[in-house]
Parts: C-alpha cells; sequence; structure tokens
C-alpha cells in the first residue's frame, strides 16, 4: 500500500506527553509496539526532538518505535548535532570534546544528561542512534530540513554525507572547526542565516535571554526592513526597527515544498508567509504543532494541527 501523505511534526523538545496527544489527534494508535496510521500516513519528526523537556526517554523510546516500524522517519536538528558533538572527542586532542562541556552548553543540555548520563550504556546507545539520521530528505516532490532549505550548500555537501543523508565522521569533526566551510554550511542548515540588528537595539528571545542577532525569514517572499524580516517572538517584534536593512540580504526563493522547524512560531499565519514552505515548530509559545500533508501543491494553515499543554 503506498503512502497517502505525511504528518509532518515539530520540535518535540522531549515533550512526550504532548507528542502523544498529538499522534491521537492525527489518528496515529499503538500497533505492534509503534504508533502507526490506519490511512498509512508517515509522520516526519523535523528535528530538536531532545533537551528542553523532561521526558527524554520516553520522547525517543516513542520516535524510534516508530522509526523501525516504518510509520515515522526523522531528520537531525541543532540540539540533536550539538548532542553528538558535545559527546564526541576531539582526535586532535583527546582530553576535549568537539562541543566544550562549558557552564552554558551543560546548562542547556541538562534535560537530556539529567536521563542519559554520560558514559553510560543508554547515553552510548542515543548518541549512536542520534548520529544516524538524516541531514535532510526528499520524499514524493517535497523537501525536509531543521533550518533552512539550500540546495546549493547540500550538493556541496553529498560527499561528505553517507548513502542515507547522514553525516560522516569527517562531516562531524569539519562541521565543529570555526575556519572549515563545513561550520558555516551546517550553521546554515541547521539554524538558518541571521542578522546583525543596528547599534542600540536588542529583543529578549524565547529563554528571556537578551540578544541583537535575529533569525532571519529566508523564506519570505520580500521584505526591506528588519521587522519585515525578523522571525522572532511575537512578543518582542515591536523591539525590532521597522527600518531599512543596512546590508545585502539574500532571500532563497523555492518552488519546491519545504518543511522546517526550528523557529519558534506564535501565530500560525506567520509561518506561512510562502505557500511552499511551511515552519511546524510552536515551541516559542510551549505547543507542538504537525502539517497533514496529502499531496496539496500550495501549502496551507487549515492543515495545520497545533496542541497545547
Amino acid at each position: 500500500m503506498s503512502l497517502t501523505g505525511f504528518d509532518v511534526i515539530g520540535d518535540v523538545h522531549g515533550r512526550a506527553d504532548l507528542l502523544l496527544q498529538l499522534l491521537q489527534a492525527l489518528g496515529y494508535k499503538m500497533r505492534q509496539g509503534a504508533y502507526q496510521h490506519a490511512d498509512n500516513r508517515q509522520a516526519v519528526f523535523i528535528g530538536d526532538m531532545i533537551d528542553g523537556g523532561n521526558q527524554q526517554r520516553q520522547t525517543l523510546r516513542i520516535i524510534r518505535d516508530m522509526v523501525n516500524a516504518g510509520s515515522a522517519l526523522a531528520i537531525l536538528g541543532n540540539h540533536e548535532f550539538n548532542a553528538i558533538s558535545f559527546a564526541t572527542l576531539d582526535p586532535a586532542d583527546p582530553s576535549r570534546y568537539l562541543r566544550v562541556h562549558n557552564v552554558k552548553n551543560c546548562r542547556h543540555h541538562r534535560a537530556f544528561l539529567d536521563e542519559f548520563p554520560p558514559h553510560g550504556k543508554a547515553y552510548q546507545d542515543a548518541i549512536d542512534w542520534l548520529s544516524g539520521l538524516p541531514l535532510y530528505l526528499e520524499k514524493q516532490g517535497v523537501a525536509f530540513i531543521h533550518a533552512c532549505w539550500r540546495p546549493d550548500l547540500i550538493t556541496g555537501l553529498q560527499p561528505y554525507l553517507s548513502l542515507d543523508n547522514s553525516m560522516t565522521p569527517e562531516l562531524l569533526l569539519s562541521a565543529n572547526r570555526p575556519d572549515s566551510v563545513h561550520y558555516e554550511t551546517m550553521a546554515l542548515l541547521l539554524k538558518g542565516p541571521e542578522l546583525t540588528l543596528p547599534a542600540g537595539y536588542h529583543f529578549n528571545d524565547k529563554h528571556g535571554v537578551k540578544r541583537n542577532d535575529i533569525r532571519l525569514k529566508w523564506w519570505a517572499r520580500q521584505g526591506s526592513s528588519y521587522r519585515d524580516l525578523a522571525a522572532v517572538p511575537y512578543s518582542q517584534i515591536m523591539k525590532i526597527p521597522d527600518i531599512p536593512l543596512q546590508q545585502k540580504v539574500v532571500l532563497h526563493q523555492t518552488r519546491q515544498r519545504v518543511f522546517i522547524g526550528h523557529y519558534s512560531m506564535h501565530q500560525t499565519n506567520l509561518s506561512l508567509d510562502n505557500r511552499h514552505v511551511a515552519c511546524v515548530d510552536f515551541s516559542g509559545n510551549k505547543q507542538l504543532a504537525a502539517y497533514r500533508w496529502s499531496g496539496e501543491e500550495s501549502l496551507t494553515s487549515d492543515n495545520l494541527l497545533v496542541m497545547a499543554p
């Protein structure tokens, strides 16, 4: 039986209870040890499955069982990339890890580490599974990537990806070297482009941290000011200056249907500025969303299902 569609699920961030509510609302039921859909639909987890919530093990168990059963696919997010780097020793200096174990990085990764104590068997098993996740997927003419769809950059990465589009050890190492071209490439694909605000301007991110670099809505059909192109918490948008950009910005228009996460949307209409690109991450206001795609050419907010805690 051929697939009837994809249910693209946003950044779960260790919130298994909310994930179960969403799966049930989408029509997935437990069958033979995994959640599956009676109409042969397939879930796609868009990355950032870990960190944040206090149900890390249960979240990964649900998703892994679905992937093993063929009822789901999952791709790499920046949090999974960070976790793999955090767990990998630097071959150039075996006393260090690719991602430094400083206070900031440990704090951001604390929820995962609390449930998967480092060096334990369960920890290594989880890291091994995350390491095998593809960077992106293309299915039935649809692309899935965590933050930014750039076919030109992906083409350049192909020699450093495995056949299933997962990272090779060489790419993982190179992507953690600031002087490597792969460092910037992987940052763009997994975190998206950013733009520095003019002097004197700042906003608070979803964690309340003061920032002066905005995430850029690379998919926008148009925009000439910082406010036009800023993907920031809705409560902070008025702090972004509505003045012309002081640097050149290239918007990466695409006619291909693309699903992304990462951007912590707060309103469903903001996730569909472009009818070919849909963001399914609503973790900014603690919600979990899915887009129910059944082959439509033009993406519409009518097919977004958003669950509140």
